[in-house]
């Protein structure tokens, strides 16, 4: 069963309990333009030349942009981590609403093994310069992988390992808790090879070779019908479709 942190938990160690850390002030991480990897300090940052940049929020940090912008090496269809210069413009980040902003954009680099690396844009001292009308929240269009969810730290320590999982099935725990649950504790190995899955709803865990996140070895668990897409794009290497929710 999984359980929610509030301000502190408690944890049986030699010498006694430990105190962790409250959830509230703990650092956002960047999201990779793939939304596949997270960093807290991705390096390498150089200047995009395009100050002014439109997309679909996807959430108080995150834009989806559909076309490139940033030079060469960036494809379609990429999440921009936005800074706001005034934390308040967060809010009208309404999910699924067209948005432009004017900022001082960043890519970055950080080296996932020796075949590739992850590579991030982020878009500094940022303001909203013009937005469709706000409305309701659109439903979740795209998805991405996010690491150690508070929600499910009680989990990661039981399993010993990181865990990084689709933002879309943290936010539905309610009903998807059980299936996770026993998904992350059978992970599989992932082959980008796979044929495409039966049932595009249900969870799957693999050992992330590529690590999630740089620091600890992980298991990345989503829904197979991410997972389909993130294998054709991991063939690809390019992205041709936002990421399923």
């Amino acid at each position: 069963m999984f359980m929610a942190l509030s301000f502190a938990a408690l944890a049986q160690a030699p010498g006694g309990p430990v105190a962790f850390a409250p959830v509230t002030g703990v650092q956002v991480p960047f999201q990779s333009v793939s939304g596949r990897f997270s960093s807290l300090n991705p390096v390498k940052r150089r200047e995009c030349l395009n100050g002014n940049v439109t997309g679909r929020a996807v959430s108080p940090r995150l834009l989806m942009v559909e076309k490139r912008f940033c030079g060469p090496g960036q494809s379609d269809n990429v999440l921009v981590n936005v800074e706001f210069s005034d934390p308040a413009d967060a809010q009208q980040m309404i999910a699924g609403r067209r948005v432009t902003i004017a900022a001082n954009v960043k890519s970055a680099e950080e080296d996932r093994n020796t075949e590739f690396y992850a590579l991030y844009l982020i878009a500094e001292k940022a303001r909203i310069t013009s937005a469709d009308p706000a409305s309701a929240p659109a439903p979740a269009f795209t998805s991405y992988i996010t690491c150690q969810p508070p929600e499910l730290d009680t989990l990661a320590r039981t399993l010993g390992s990181e865990l990084c999982v689709q933002n879309t099935v943290v936010e539905n725990l309610a009903a998807i808790a059980p299936a996770l649950e026993a998904a992350a504790r059978a992970p599989g190995t992932f082959s980008p090879g796979e044929a495409a899955s039966s049932d595009p709803t249900a969870i799957a865990c693999y050992r992330d070779r590529e690590r999630s996140d740089i620091n600890l070895p992980a298991i990345a668990c989503a829904k197979n019908s991410y997972w389909d897409w993130y294998r054709a794009k991991w063939r690809d290497y390019l992205f041709q479709t936002a990421a399923p929710p």
